[in-house]
């Protein structure tokens, strides 16, 4: 197979995208395989999850996934048959994983990660998003007829009933033009309970179901009360079995039905989070972090009821993080920035790469160090986020 150098990505992408022609002939980057590059794990990489204690995968630009069986040290390119932008993975065993990108992409690997296959794209999910406005569009027309059918309906019932109609129909008027626009979607994370039931979230408020391994996704967005379509960033469980959403524009969703309903939680803040760490507490007791933009960090100790802002000691965002063995909380984000609070402590200590490249994911290794991705690739940190030398290598 070709090898190519991870700096011509840009070039060789921006010609396929051309088609060596027209923009009317321009390739689907759904349809171009990832390009293989010689140092894939330096490249811009999203989201980073384990397949089991010294084994990883990672994903990120231009379809690129990389996986490591050795703790982190040695990296090698998976097959994947895409080239979007890859924002999120998850392996429920050791072989079977799942992964999401832009462009609608749902990929699945069932040989622990050394090749993927689509299980759904943004053609496919385009479709699924007009049925479902149509579907609502009936709906609510048949319950206006019904109404306006009825002599003794209340003038107000009605009247909302025509609001909630005009609704459905620019919603699916909407709809109808993203067709036109293309699979433009976004996917921003994917969580699998085990190797049959798995959720995806995404763009303007997409949440995905499926209970038979991916055979057929089902978009569910209609069991959260969403109405804006806000973005919902990343899915994370919690030891209770309650799942969280980490939104925008200040929200937090809660399920406590395994994910059949949604509750809508507000902590007090307006801007995007990007992510909820779960700090164990027992063996169902738990303390809920939600971090996001500007180094908004808020903390819940009676499982979303109730939150407070807590201090972060930075303004920049902040974008995901994770409880270590021992406990200490590892936050990470923009410009290399990384917090950790330590057992028992409450103020956060600051550390930054010095490269000051944003980290955008993390998983601890299980030496104990702690793995990072994000621009620039692959990343080594002790406990305490000091760098660690970074002898990773690309086979």
């Amino acid at each position: 197979m070709i090898n190519f150098n991870c700096k011509h990505l840009h070039s060789l992408v921006a010609v396929a995208m051309l088609g060596f022609a027209s923009p009317v002939s321009a390739i689907d980057l759904l349809e171009l395989p990832a390009v293989q590059c010689g140092i894939a794990s330096k490249a811009l990489l999203l989201d980073v999850g384990p397949r089991s204690d010294k084994a990883f995968v990672a994903v990120g630009q231009y379809g690129v996934i990389i996986r490591s069986d050795d703790d982190g040290t040695n990296w090698t390119q998976a097959s994947v048959p895409a080239s979007v932008m890859l924002t999120g993975v998850s392996f429920p065993t050791p072989d079977l994983g799942w992964a999401v990108g832009h462009d609608g992409l749902i990929l699945h690997s069932a040989d622990a990660g050394q090749t993927w296959q689509k299980q759904l794209d943004g053609h496919q999910l385009n479709k699924q998003i007009i049925a479902v406005a149509e579907i609502t569009v009936e709906q609510v027309r048949g319950e206006l007829e019904a109404l306006q059918a009825d002599e003794t309906a209340d003038e107000d019932a009605i009247e909302d009933a025509e609001f909630m109609l005009e609704e459905a129909e620019f919603m699916l008027e909407g709809a109808t033009d993203d067709v036109a626009a293309g699979p433009v979607r976004p996917l921003l994370d994917v969580w699998f309970r085990n190797e049959r039931e798995g959720f995806v979230v995404g763009s303007y408020g997409m949440l995905l179901h499926t209970a038979n391994g991916g055979q057929d996704w089902k978009l569910v967005s209609d069991r959260m009360d969403n109405p804006e379509a806000f973005h919902l960033n990343q899915i994370v469980p919690a030891p209770d079995g309650n799942l969280y959403i980490a939104g925008e524009a200040g929200f937090v969703f809660r399920s406590t039905d395994g994910g059949d309903s949604w509750d809508s939680l507000e902590p007090g803040y307006h801007g995007s989070f990007y992510g909820i760490t779960i700090v164990p507490d027992g063996a169902s007791d738990y303390e809920l972090l939600a971090y996001g933009m500007r180094g908004n960090l808020f903390r819940s100790t009676d499982k979303g009821d109730s939150w407070e802002q807590l201090d972060s000691g930075t303004r920049v965002t902040l974008m995901n993080g994770i409880t270590l063995r021992d406990g200490t909380v590892f936050l990470v984000g923009q410009g290399g920035t990384i917090l950790t609070r330590a057992p028992g402590q409450q103020s956060f200590s600051r550390a930054k790469n010095p490269d000051r490249r944003p980290i955008l994911s993390v998983q601890q290794l299980a030496g104990g160090n702690v793995l990072l991705v994000g621009l620039g690739g692959v990343h080594k940190a002790d406990p305490t986020g000091a760098p660690i030398i970074n002898h990773t290598e690309d086979q």
